[in-house]
């Protein structure tokens, strides 16, 4: 009888030490955004308007939807949202088509510093060396009194 106690025991703590293990490898959307930013280059909005006014060579892109873009974005910004719903993520789809040069330089940027982040580390994974997030999304470009464009 022992051993019949002793064995369904075992059973339990092996199958609770599988469930925790399981949920222990899993991640919030907190930490994925904490290891995104880890791994990224990040600028000042600043920094990016001195970009555009000095005409250097990047390219704009806003991972927002495209009803947020509609609504307004960056001048002279490219819109591809990074994501529409889970199973569809069209950034990492399409960005090879729409950029092709992987060395170009892409500053990268959402509404407030959620997709972004994630945006730039697949980038990043795919094979982009230079596409830099920047801080503080298209809010902080409102915010900061920055122009528009409206479509």
């Amino acid at each position: 009888m022992v051993k019949k106690h002793l064995v369904g025991f075992l059973a339990v703590a092996v199958i609770c030490t599988l469930a925790l293990g399981a949920q222990a490898g899993e991640k919030t959307v907190d930490q994925l955004l904490e290891e995104a930013r880890a791994l990224i280059i990040s600028v000042p909005i600043g920094d990016v308007k001195g970009m555009i006014e000095h005409k250097e060579k990047v390219i704009v892109l806003d991972v927002r939807d495209m009803r947020q873009h509609l609504e307004g974005h960056i001048p002279g910004a490219i819109n591809l949202p990074r994501a529409v719903n889970v199973s569809n993520r069209l950034l990492e789809h399409h960005i090879t088509k729409l950029i092709p040069d992987k060395n170009a330089k892409v500053l990268v940027y959402c509404a407030v510093d959620l997709r972004s982040p994630l945006a730039v580390k697949a980038m990043n994974e795919i094979g982009y060396k230079n596409a830099i997030h920047m801080i503080g999304g298209y809010k902080a470009w409102q915010d900061a009194g920055y122009p528009p464009l409206k479509v």
